[in-house]
């Protein structure tokens, strides 16, 4: 409040001078002309979920409380190894080993295309630094959707630690990732169904906006988050190979 407080006298300052040096009955401030008196803002409103083939959003407990996280996945040329980058701490890395393990085991893509490629898990903003098994459905999702092609759904984020074997695990801080998500528009969360009896807390008002999915497994996830069919673009452009043959 006492920031807040400045920038409103900040504002009536250079109101005031605006008034008396180009001697004006009074100045309208509108969120249009703000910049004038301010400057240029401070923080900017930035998109987080970009969902869409091997990009998944997760949530996150910090210290500063919840967080949304994007993790991205591609594919090069290579031997199958996994590659992994952002300031992520050692259980991270291993939950992001985990999710690889399991998604191979699934065997979602050819193993040709698997043996044949290199694969790099990224989570941005690397100042921010990133422990805990929490984001292990997350990279899973991520690597799910970079094997089959199919895009993860827009306006969706989940949490949950996972196991080789495809269970959900129930995480910390629900209610913070829950409103962190909120924060950011994303309406649809899918969250381990362990951590039903954290729901009630909530906020019903919060609560009543979203679109709460508790899991299991990691089959259950997939069939939330995965739109059902390849993107339409790699679609196009098998056909375009087929064509050129």
């Amino acid at each position: 409040m006492r920031n807040l407080n400045r920038e409103f006298a900040a504002i009536c300052r250079r109101a005031a001078r605006k008034i008396v040096e180009q001697k004006l009955e009074s100045v309208k401030i509108t969120p249009e002309n703000l910049g004038d008196f301010l400057g240029i803002p401070k923080f900017l409103e930035t998109v987080t979920s970009y969902n869409d083939v091997g990009i998944s959003t997760g949530l996150a407990w910090t210290e500063n409380g919840g967080e949304v996280l994007a993790v991205e996945a591609i594919a090069v040329p290579g031997k199958g190894a996994l590659t992994l980058t952002g300031k992520l701490g050692e259980v991270m890395k291993e939950s992001a080993q985990a999710a690889f393990s399991y998604i191979r085991s699934k065997e979602l893509a050819p193993v040709s295309y698997v043996n044949s490629h290199n694969f790099h898990v990224h989570i941005p903003e690397g100042a921010i630094p990133k422990d805990g098994p929490s984001a292990g459905v997350t990279m899973a999702t991520a690597l799910a959707s970079l094997f089959t092609g199919r895009a993860v759904k827009k306006n969706v984020s989940m949490t949950g630690e996972l196991t080789l074997t495809g269970r959900v695990l129930p995480i910390g801080g629900l209610k913070e990732k829950v409103i962190a998500s909120f924060r950011d528009n994303i309406n649809t969360v899918l969250f381990p169904k362990a951590n039903l009896k954290e729901l009630e807390e909530i906020p019903p008002e919060i609560r009543a906006k979203m679109r709460l999915h508790p899991v299991e497994r990691m089959d259950e996830v997939l069939a939330l988050a995965l739109e059902p069919s390849a993107a339409p673009r790699k679609k196009a452009a098998a056909k375009k190979a087929v064509s050129k043959k």
